[in-house]
């Protein structure tokens, strides 16, 4: 199974911009799934959770946000923000011409879901948010932009693999055909022929090193959420889950061998996902609570 390659125009404050995303399963499914990646990743991601979600009947979509893998570059910083990105995935949904959506979001992704799942009538139908919540501690955050401000070149492809590895052991990826599938989709090659993070350098920027508090947001949303937790992150605390958990409507579900965030690829992680989202499709049916590994 191959994805499609596609392309949406939006408009930002230089003029409009293309927002790059490919498309798994059947485009005239029921039943449609959009999943945004995290800060400095791209849509790329999610292709074994995508592969196994068409499986079972849904329509994917996985887009790159701007500045990320095949989409354009914003020329104003001040268009790398969750309102804008917001903005661009109404964009998206009018696209893909469907009343409702469900959502899986990493960290940023997982933010921009909460805040188009907060809104009055919003299309998003379940939301599944992983690793990330509306409270975030200050330390974790200033770490997370130390890593994404070093921006290194590598000669070799070799090299570059090796660094993405050191890079993502928080993911908890397992399998070195998982790792050989994160790098492929990871670097490009750049005027000097080097190997360079496939993102735009400036979205460190507009990362904001500061305490998170989302509470305003979490308390209006009102569809059936999933929250995952790699069980080392310091990102999504277990205070954080637990008042998450006191809303009605929540799941969650924690994964060993991860910190931030799950990298959504282990069988393990796809089957809850899954499970999860299928057993939304059936009528009264009970809320699915997973043990806490």
């Amino acid at each position: 199974m191959k994805p499609h390659h596609k392309n949406i125009q939006c408009l930002s404050s230089s003029g409009f911009h293309n927002i790059h995303y490919v498309e798994w399963g059947a485009p005239k499914s029921d039943k449609t799934v959009i999943c945004v990646h995290g800060f400095s990743r791209n849509g790329r991601d999610f292709d074994y959770l995508a592969k196994d979600l068409a499986k079972n009947g849904y329509r994917v979509i996985c887009p790159d946000m701007p500045g990320r893998n095949k989409s354009d570059w914003h020329p104003n910083l001040a268009d790398y923000s969750i309102p804008h990105h917001i903005s661009e995935m109404v964009t998206l949904i009018a696209r893909l011409d469907v009343e409702q959506v469900d959502w899986i979001g990493t960290s940023m992704g997982g933010i921009i879901g909460m805040g188009l799942a907060s809104f009055e009538n919003t299309p998003i139908r379940n939301l599944v948010i992983n690793d990330v919540g509306p409270f975030i501690p200050e330390h974790p955050l200033s770490r997370i932009k130390q890593y994404l401000s070093l921006m290194p070149e590598f000669k070799n492809y070799d090299a570059a693999k090796r660094y993405l590895q050191q890079l993502l052991q928080p993911f908890g990826i397992k399998s070195e055909e998982h790792l050989n599938h994160m790098a492929e989709h990871s670097f490009y090659k750049n005027e000097y022929g080097n190997f360079v993070l496939n993102y735009d350098p400036k979205i460190v920027d507009c990362f904001q090193v500061e305490e998170t508090d989302l509470w305003y947001i979490w308390d209006t949303i009102t569809c059936p959420t999933l929250v995952l937790r790699g069980i080392d992150s310091e990102v999504l605390t277990r205070d954080t889950v637990e008042k998450m958990l006191k809303r009605e409507n929540v799941d969650f579900a924690q994964f060993s061998g991860a910190a931030h965030a799950p990298a959504l690829m282990d069988p393990e992680q796809i089957d809850t996902i899954v499970t999860w989202l299928n057993a939304r499709e059936l009528p009264k049916s009970p809320l699915i609570m997973y043990p806490v590994r």
